[in-house]
């Protein structure tokens, strides 16, 4: 499969609400299969993942700035407006 593909496109857009446990099961089992499937976005998935972790992990004591929380929220969901 490729990143430019329908299913690509529909995992990308949702990857930020599954990987935060926020889908229903049959999208949650859509995106699991695909992923699985597709080596660039299993990539991305997993980068946004060790992402979180890691912000969650340097962040967890200090709120994270309102602006910021949002830049980093737009860059997420599409990382070609950095």
């Amino acid at each position: 499969m490729s990143e430019g593909k329908p299913e690509c496109v529909e995992t990308l857009r949702a990857i930020e609400a599954f990987l935060d446990g926020e889908v229903e099961t049959t999208v949650a089992v859509r995106i699991e299969t695909h992923i699985a499937d597709c080596p660039p976005c299993w990539e991305k998935a997993e980068f946004r993942r060790h992402l979180k972790l890691m912000v969650s992990s340097k962040c967890s004591s200090d709120r994270l700035p309102d602006d910021l929380r949002e830049k980093l929220r737009r860059l997420l969901d599409d990382p070609s407006s950095a």
